[in-house]
């Protein structure tokens, strides 16, 4: 019984909620994307979803349910105490989830879920020392080293998003001059329409016009440098051997590896500079992550 037993995963992103109703195996049997609504209604939201999973599970059990969301998690008292890009401050999760679903339901951080995910079953796996840098809407990095997940007293991942790298924009934080606000893939695209005048929908529309568009590559190399600054300080602190690029703009490719390698490697005057590759989990590894979680916390952390 116990290998039929399926696991709801929630992965809460910037932008959209992304589920899942999975097998032991990871065979995805019913999936559901939303938009994010800002602030406490994304609670909502995620409880809606999961009903719509919920209702077109067979009569397989449910093990439980794990949630993944971006900012600071307080995982012991089920809250998500903090997200710049949603908007909410001490967000109750685990008991009202708990109470919609009933199952007992585990929450995470996303970054956190997305580099277990990567170490265990992704670019990862084999590598006892990586970062994980997801780019999507923010910026933030996971580190596993040694074999485990590395995180603050009350379960923080590197807010490297949030690392001063140039004076210029201001962030959602309220700071000038964070990662995110220069590099994030929001922040390009938001860049070049300030500077061309040209609306586009994403960092891809920027990356798409790199052989033909000046400015395009101005914005470009602008977020690479900035980029590899704060991968230069992480190399310093805790010294990867791998480093993953995770969200919207590792669909870049080499595009983005080519030029970020390269200024990765200009950077390592100390330490040996870490290999940099993208994610081969892709856009699932939050809810892949999230499945984990839902089955076995993910067992100490590793």
């Amino acid at each position: 019984m116990a290998d039929e037993e399926l696991a709801l995963a929630v992965d809460v992103g910037g932008t959209t909620i992304k589920a899942e109703l999975v097998d032991r195996a990871g065979a995805v049997l019913a999936s559901e994307h939303r938009p994010t609504p800002h602030g406490d209604l994304a609670r909502e939201a995620v409880a809606e979803v999961g009903h719509a999973l919920l209702a077109q599970r067979s009569d397989a059990p449910v093990v439980g349910a794990g949630v993944v969301v971006p900012g600071l998690v307080d995982r012991a008292a089920g809250v998500a105490t903090y997200s710049a890009n949603i908007g909410w401050r001490d967000l109750e999760l685990v008991r009202p989830l708990g109470a919609a679903w009933r199952l007992p339901v585990r929450i995470g951080n996303d970054v956190a879920s997305g580099g277990v995910a990567e170490y265990r079953l992704g670019a990862g796996a084999g590598t006892e020392d990586l970062a994980f840098v997801p780019i999507g809407t923010g910026i933030a990095a996971s580190i596993v080293s040694g074999g485990h997940l590395v995180t603050g007293h009350r379960g923080e991942t590197s807010e490297i998003g949030h690392l001063a790298v140039r004076p210029g924009p201001r962030c959602a934080c309220g700071r000038d001059g964070c990662l995110e606000a220069i590099a994030s893939a929001s922040a390009i695209a938001r860049r070049y329409t300030g500077l061309s005048g040209e609306q586009v929908t994403g960092a891809g529309d920027v990356a798409a016009r790199l052989g033909t568009d000046a400015t395009a590559r101005q914005v470009w190399q602008e977020a690479v440098e900035a980029l590899a600054d704060a991968l230069g300080v992480l190399s310093l602190v805790v010294g990867p051997a791998l480093v993953v690029i995770g969200g919207g703009l590792s669909r870049a490719g080499d595009a983005l590896l080519d030029p970020l390698r390269v200024a990765v490697r200009d950077r390592a005057t100390v330490v040996q500079p870490a290999e940099v590759t993208v994610s081969t989990l892709g856009d699932r590894g939050g809810v892949v992550g999230a499945a984990l979680l839902a089955r076995d916390g993910w067992a100490s952390e590793s």
